[in-house]
């Protein structure tokens, strides 16, 4: 299925998870996210886990933590 990460077309199948969608796009920004300097949001502004799950179309966001 193709979701976004920050506005990028990112392929994974299904079942597949906010992680597994990271690690696709960009394996820097799940580390940061694991380390808790980066933050993931759904198109809506809500925060969203590593864990969530995903569907066909879903844009999710990696934004940087403030401090």
């Amino acid at each position: 299925m193709d979701i976004f990460v920050n506005d990028k077309k990112v392929s994974i199948s299904r079942g597949m998870q906010v992680k597994h969608a990271l690690i696709a796009y960009d394996q820097d920004l799940y580390k940061a996210a694991v380390e808790g300097t980066a933050r993931v949001e759904d198109q809506n502004g809500f925060v969203v886990g590593l864990e969530g799950g995903l569907a066909e179309g879903v844009r999710i966001f990696v934004k940087s933590r403030s401090r």
